[in-house]
């Protein structure tokens, strides 16, 4: 473990810390990660995380099936990271992490998770400010930070020094803003985790997408999260990941939006059951509004049909107008998305 001076320093609400000797009630942090072929990326992340200002009790990496690149890299680090390696491949970063969890909880568990991707890179104070932040707020489930994007080559940001505002996040926000506030970049408290599914688990390991988007709205859903707007972390963008297609990503959000409806509907919680039926909708349009763009063979056909089949299930007026205006190139929306990187379409308010 990296040694540390031992010199106070003031977090974000001017209140000093030790960065050495923290007090005995200050919540424990395990990081739970995925990894599959990471080899490239997974040193930068977990050298990330040796570096930080207030450590992680428990680091876990549970790689996806036999990857032999990856494993050696991250068994180079020695005991400070433990490594696990599933016999075969699930297919998505929910059922490693599931493993990453119950391995904590066999040992006695940790006061909240953080479920860092295996490319991304915390900035220095990243568990420092979240801690904090933690420890402020009890009734919140999840405690976020800001990030910035980073696109390799380039060189990864700089942080920033100067602390910003924090607000509560709720449901209603993550879903209108849900590029804005990233699960890769909070701390979730564990026992929250215990009550979203029946398995005790955070994730669903069928979904080998929007498991993040998943888990998210089951806990927004019993209480709001809080977030600062500090970034204290930096995402990494490659051309070739899933969420760098808005078709892609648009239609795993449709998929996922329905499967919470249906969750929503079976406990009877018909307030949430109509809110998901409307992003789901508008995750629709979304995704023909990318398909139509996108333009390749049977694209537009498929966009058609999306919300033909939507107009006939959901009768919203809405698929009927982006049918019109698309098919007469008079889409607003359209011309402003760009049919490879969602995150450019902006707010995610049904529409």
């Amino acid at each position: 473990m990296m040694e540390r001076s031992g010199v106070a320093t003031k977090t974000p609400h001017g209140v000093h810390s030790n960065m050495t000797d923290f007090p005995r009630s200050s919540p424990t942090i395990g990081i739970a990660m995925a990894a599959y072929q990471a080899a490239d990326t997974i040193g930068a992340t977990l050298r990330a995380i040796l570096a930080q200002s207030r450590p992680p009790a428990r680091t876990v990496v549970v790689i996806d099936g036999p990857d032999p690149d990856t494993e050696e890299v991250v068994r180079a680090f020695g005991p400070e990271i433990e490594c696990l390696v599933l016999p075969q491949n699930t297919g998505g970063p929910g059922g490693p992490r599931n493993a990453a969890v119950t391995h904590l909880r066999a040992s006695g568990d940790v006061d909240a998770y953080c479920f860092f991707d295996a490319d991304d890179i915390p900035y220095p104070r990243f568990l420092e400010v979240a801690t904090d932040l933690m420890i402020r707020h009890p009734e919140c489930p999840i405690i976020y930070t800001g990030f910035d994007f980073w696109h390799p080559p380039e060189d990864p940001p700089t942080p920033e020094g100067s602390m910003g505002s924090v607000h509560p996040w709720t449901l209603e926000d993550y879903l209108e803003h849900s590029g804005l506030k990233l699960l890769s970049f909070s701390l979730i408290r564990s026992d929250s985790c215990r009550t979203v599914r029946a398995s005790g688990l955070p994730f669903d390991p069928e979904l080998r997408r929007n498991q993040d988007y998943d888990l998210t709205v089951r806990l927004l859903a019993e209480a709001p999260a809080m977030a600062t707007d500090w970034r204290g972390a930096a995402y990494r963008i490659l051309s070739t990941s899933h969420s760098a297609s808005g078709v892609d990503a648009w239609l795993s959000r449709l998929l996922a939006t329905e499967s919470l409806g249906r969750y929503f509907n079976a406990s009877d919680r018909q307030e949430l059951v109509a809110m998901m039926d409307r992003y789901a909708g508008s995750g629709l349009r979304r995704a023909a509004r990318h398909l139509w763009i996108r333009g390749n063979a049977g694209d537009r056909r498929a966009a058609l049909r999306l919300l033909l089949d939507d107009v006939v299930k959901r009768r919203d007026p809405r698929s009927v107008a982006v049918l019109l205006t698309l098919g007469l190139g008079v889409d607003v929306k359209a011309a402003r998305m760009s049919a490879r990187d969602h995150r450019k379409i902006g707010r995610s308010k049904p529409g």
